[in-house]
């Protein structure tokens, strides 16, 4: 737990059995039954089934374009303190599927679109001489932003999972290679903000901006 999200690491010590990794994030539920039927309802499939975990339930379904999610719930319902500031999941999508993915999200968030840019900055997504569309999205899950492409991204765009907002991006950049971060992506900026893309050991790239 930290105060810009939480952070979930699962040690394999064997390899990584299909499809988990490939989670883009995870939501806690009040009622996992109830929140598998609602995401189904929507468009959603299922691709685990419901599974007993040592502290509750979990499941992982697919939206339509692709992304992958897990649904948990606790048997004892736990109670955080509030973040400082909202972690951004970050999903990649298909111009043929973006709007198929969103309608499903925000039926089963009841969530809102905050932006819809048709010609957001290429450096975004490492192709800085074009432009590319961007979806907000603002719900009780907190922020998503589906980033619309062909697929053809430089490395590491695509890998990110995660965009952790931060007060003062310098000096978090300065703790976090103090604390043995990779930085893949330098600072860049935009009108919209200021970004950088981060490794942590372990192979799990996040990004921060401000």
């Amino acid at each position: 737990m930290t105060p810009a999200g939480t952070v979930s690491v699962f040690g394999f010590k064997t390899p990584v059995p299909f499809p988990f990794g490939l989670e883009r994030t995870g939501y806690l539920v009040t009622d996992l039954d109830d929140a598998i039927r609602a995401a189904k309802a929507t468009g959603a499939d299922v691709l685990v089934a419901p599974f007993n975990d040592p502290i509750g339930r979990d499941a992982i379904i697919q939206w339509p374009g692709g992304v992958n999610t897990q649904l948990y719930w606790h048997t004892t319902a736990p109670s955080y303190a509030p973040l400082q500031t909202i972690p951004e999941n970050r999903v990649y999508v298909s111009q043929d599927r973006v709007d198929a993915f969103v309608s499903s999200f925000l039926g089963f968030s009841h969530g809102s679109v905050v932006s819809d840019e048709h010609r957001a900055p290429g450096v975004e997504i490492g192709r800085p001489t074009e432009t590319y569309r961007r979806v907000r999205i603002e719900s009780r899950f907190g922020k998503l932003t589906a980033l619309v492409t062909d697929g053809r991204l430089p490395y590491p765009y695509g890998r990110e999972m995660t965009g952790y907002e931060v007060a003062n991006l310098t000096d978090t950049l300065t703790k976090a290679k103090a604390s043995g971060v990779d930085v893949l992506v330098p600072t860049y900026k935009t009108d919209e903000r200021e970004a950088v893309v981060v490794q942590f050991p372990g192979d799990t790239s996040r990004k921060s901006t401000r």
